[in-house]
């Protein structure tokens, strides 16, 4: 059984590569009964700009005690698993004095699939807490982040849910229903701060017409609402019609097109509930995946004049086997809400991670990403936020069950006029403990 070191890592690199689950995708190939499995660690870092200011304030120190518990059950026709990862912080920041916090961030999650003769089903529920004035930017292209970074000791927690489940796989005639929800609400009471939920519903029929190719017809329908002073909601309505070309069991390739219905409402003051944004046109949608033993390709892109702006989103990702480690590559373009008062933004970004297995007990861990947040739809757009982070580690396996990593962390934030930039240095050590119930 490998280390957990070297799980921990990998996943870490992949963290922002998975998209939500598919319709029709498979149960997982892992090996069935359960297992059971706990870590603790402790982790010392020195960071030259703990929260990112400008200027910085000094070095600050803080040491993590995390808790990782974890629990999955598989059988040859569903997969369930269980994770939770929380700690305690104590900090020692410069220019205050010694406080301890809750680790950042703190997780929890749940993941089931079942698949019968004619269906699939499909479910992740995810729980994060962090603090979003320290934090670095997390991947996630299909609900982005806000880059905004808000003051005090605000936590945000983050809610987010992905149900599927599709029936008729057997036959020339299936379909799929999808829910997706995710709400953001913080700790402090605050009008800088905007609580937000997202609840989205999909819909998908497919109709075999040849071994090669089928018709595919999506519906799609978003609720959007924040808690800001305008009690802003946007409601958009989709649906889309076109054809999927499968030759082999590694490549898939779809394109459609259809008709999209976007109103945003806000509260005026003096006038009441206005539609401040009434907009429909055309959609075009295609996406693709490509899986081999070695290789991972999946994009997707969504093209629509259903908004203020022509509106082009969407991601590529990769996951490339090297002899002795894994590639992984992703870039996005999609639209999100910020934290403050619920305007909404562009935000694009790009990454890159590597590990490379030195020998039996060793890896190494690069991991670089870039992303960028422009307002939109606003005759005041504030400047444009940019965040860079890199991370480099060296890991290594002291026994079967206790790993070290040592490593370097570099942070950048540009918002005009404000320029920051953290170095942290890290060691961690942890042990594993792993039994089957």
């Amino acid at each position: 059984m490998p280390p957990m070191r070297r799980v921990s890592l990998t996943a870490a690199l992949l963290a922002g590569t998975a998209g939500s689950a598919a319709f029709g995708q498979e149960t997982n190939n892992a090996p069935e009964g359960s297992l059971l499995s706990a870590t603790v660690s402790e982790r010392v870092t020195a960071d030259s700009n703990y929260r990112l200011d400008d200027p910085s304030p000094g070095t600050s120190y803080y040491a993590d005690t995390r808790l990782s518990l974890g629990y999955s059950n598989n059988t040859p026709t569903s997969t369930f698993e269980l994770g939770l990862d929380t700690g305690l912080r104590a900090l020692w920041e410069a220019e205050k004095s010694f406080d301890f916090t809750v680790a950042s961030p703190t997780s929890a999650n749940l993941g089931y699939t079942n698949e019968w003769a004619d269906g699939l089903f499909d479910a992740t529920l995810r729980y994060r807490q962090r603090n979003v004035d320290t934090t670095e930017f997390i991947f996630d292209e299909n609900n982005p982040d806000s880059l905004q970074q808000l003051q005090g000791n605000t936590r945000e927690m983050r809610y987010d849910a992905n149900i599927g489940v599709v029936f008729g796989t057997s036959t020339p005639s299936s379909y799929g229903l999808r829910f997706l929800a995710t709400k953001f609400d913080y700790s402090d009471d605050n009008t800088n701060q905007t609580p937000r939920t997202t609840v989205e519903g999909q819909g998908t029929w497919t109709l075999q017409l040849n071994p090669v190719l089928s018709s595919v017809v999506f519906a799609d329908v978003l609720r959007y609402d924040a808690d800001n002073t305008e009690s802003t909601s946007l409601n958009t309505d989709e649906i889309t019609a076109g054809l999927a070309y499968q030759p082999n069991d590694y490549l898939t390739v779809q394109g459609s097109a259809g008709y999209a219905v976007r109103k945003r409402e806000d509260d005026i003051p003096g006038d009441g509930r206005q539609t401040t944004q009434d907009n429909s046109g055309a959609t075009l949608r295609g996406d693709f995946t490509y899986t081999t033993e070695s290789l991972t390709f999946l994009g997707n892109a969504r093209l629509t004049n259903a908004a203020p702006e022509t509106q082009l989103s969407g991601g590529l990702r990769a996951v490339y086997a090297l002899p002795r480690g894994q590639l992984t590559g992703r870039v996005f373009q999609n639209y999100t809400s910020t934290d403050t008062g619920g305007q909404e933004a562009q935000v694009t970004g790009v990454g890159i991670g590597l590990v490379h297995d030195i020998n039996a007990v060793s890896s190494i861990g690069l991991d670089v990403n870039y992303a960028v947040q422009s307002d939109v739809y606003t005759d005041n757009p504030g400047p444009d936020i940019h965040r860079t982070n890199f991370t480099a580690t060296y890991s290594h396996d002291l026994t079967n069950a206790i790993s070290a990593d040592v490593g370097y962390r570099f942070r950048n934030r540009e918002e005009d006029p404000d320029n920051a930039t953290s170095n942290a240095v890290f060691f961690q050590i942890g042990r594993t403990f792993q039994t089957t119930p």
